[in-house]
């Protein structure tokens, strides 16, 4: 497996080819490297502008026919779009070059492109996302401000039964989704700039909040590795797993920040003075803290796995919301749904 140093090198390769693209075209600067397992490039492409291949279709023609593609990882700096425009899909490029492993930096936005790395996720191809994400922000952060893009966003998750429920009558839940779901979660951790839970949470169950591989290791780097911050306003054991989380004494934290949760709107605008930019927050917590923030409509997204399972019973996923009737219902729309195995993931945003 290749180190954290060595996908970070060839990231930064990318970062460079990528900067050969025109800086003004409508499509973004985007650059790849092909790399063999002892962390080689044995290809590299990048995006020239509109009309032109992708950076991935573009390594992907300078590749060795003769090489293993298993045993290759195509690292590239956005992730590989999932829609036909003036080209075809990169997704199905990869897929189809047999390519072992994904790894790409900052997430694709778009309504119609993003969920590549989903896509490939789902087909069997093992997926690294977050990968330098400081850097790859950074070179995409022109392209978003003149297509009038955001990475910030916060993005509510949860992992439910078919029938909305977190847990049986009895309160078991690990686990109502299956591995392949739960390895997907962690990927969706990788991406985040702030990784969000609560006390409550904290002291139920002393998560880590990692973003790991299914080996138990870490899956990005220290530096590319979420934020954990906690909300509510009791105690956290100063021994609580989340303070030893490893993003925290890369960014110069003794333990994680915490807030008190009284202010949702003003204290989740408040942890851009964590991140350069606006950042992208994921929410990992219990129903109560998570229908508290739907109730506000603070959430821009929901990510949500649903195992093929009716439990039935008083543990809902979401709470009251203070709808009173169905024209007051709050809107949203799916950006993709997947199937994992057993379970789905849906992305849904909200409506504008």
């Amino acid at each position: 497996m290749l180190s954290h140093t060595q996908l970070s090198s060839a990231m930064q390769r990318a970062i460079t080819l990528a900067q050969r693209g025109p800086s003004d075209d409508i499509n973004p600067q985007v650059g790849c490297v092909i790399i063999d397992a002892a962390g080689s490039i044995v290809a590299e492409g990048y995006h020239a502008g509109s009309g032109s291949d992708h950076a991935e279709v573009a390594a992907l023609k300078n590749l060795d026919p003769q090489l293993n593609p298993m045993a290759l990882t195509a690292v590239v700096t956005l992730e590989p779009c999932n829609h036909t425009g003036t080209t075809p899909p990169c997704v199905e490029a990869l897929h189809t070059s047999g390519i072992g492993t994904i790894v790409y930096g900052q997430p694709d936005l778009g309504q119609h492109s993003s969920g590549g790395a989903t896509e490939l996720f789902a087909r069997g191809h093992r997926v690294v996302g977050g990968v330098e994400s400081e850097a790859t922000a950074r070179l995409l952060r022109g392209w978003h401000q003149r297509t009038e893009q955001t990475r910030g966003r916060v993005i509510a998750k949860w992992a439910q039964s078919l029938d909305g429920r977190l847990a049986a009558a009895d309160g078991s839940s690990q686990w109502i989704t299956g591995a392949k779901a739960r390895r997907h979660v962690h990927l969706q951790r990788a991406l985040a700039d702030i990784v969000v839970t609560t006390s409550a949470t904290v002291a139920a169950d002393n998560p880590a909040l990692t973003a790991r591989d299914e080996h138990g290791y870490l899956l990005v780097a220290p530096q590319d590795q979420p934020l954990p911050v906690i909300f509510g306003t009791s105690d956290v054991d100063n021994n609580a797993a989340i303070h030893q989380h490893p993003a925290l004494a890369w960014r110069g934290f003794d333990r994680a920040p915490q807030f008190s949760g009284r202010d949702l709107g003003s204290q989740l605008t408040a942890l851009a003075e964590y991140v350069d930019g606006a950042p992208r927050v994921l929410l990992e917590a219990g129903p109560r803290f998570t229908t508290a923030v739907l109730a506000e409509q603070l959430a821009n997204e929901l990510l949500i796995y649903t195992a093929p399972l009716l439990l039935g019973g008083p543990h809902h996923a979401v709470g009251e919301l203070g709808i009173p009737t169905l024209t007051d219902a709050h809107k949203l729309t799916f950006s993709s749904i997947h199937r994992l195995e057993a379970d789905t993931v849906s992305t849904l945003r909200k409506d504008h």
